[in-house]
């Protein structure tokens, strides 16, 4: 059974944009239409930006067929 809601609290500059990054993605390509079921929340626009910059350097990667080293590191994830 899937979990609902998943927090993440942690000091600055411990990973949890890269975790929720990771974890986004993860959920996204579990199945059919699961972006449809996935709300993420940051506190702040430039953890947002971050996130959103992550999500799409990965997507841009696996459209290409070439990963770059970061899209590697979170596709290990899933």
């Amino acid at each position: 059974m899937s979990q609902p809601l998943k927090i993440l609290q942690a000091s600055a500059g411990s990973g949890k944009t890269f975790s929720l990054t990771a974890h986004y993605l993860t959920l996204l390509f579990s199945g059919d239409n699961k972006y449809r079921e996935i709300l993420a929340v940051t506190f702040t626009n430039k953890a947002t930006e971050e996130m959103k910059n992550r999500i799409l350097e990965v997507l841009l990667g696996l459209a290409k067929g070439n990963p770059s080293k970061k899209s590697m590191i979170i596709g290990n994830s899933f």
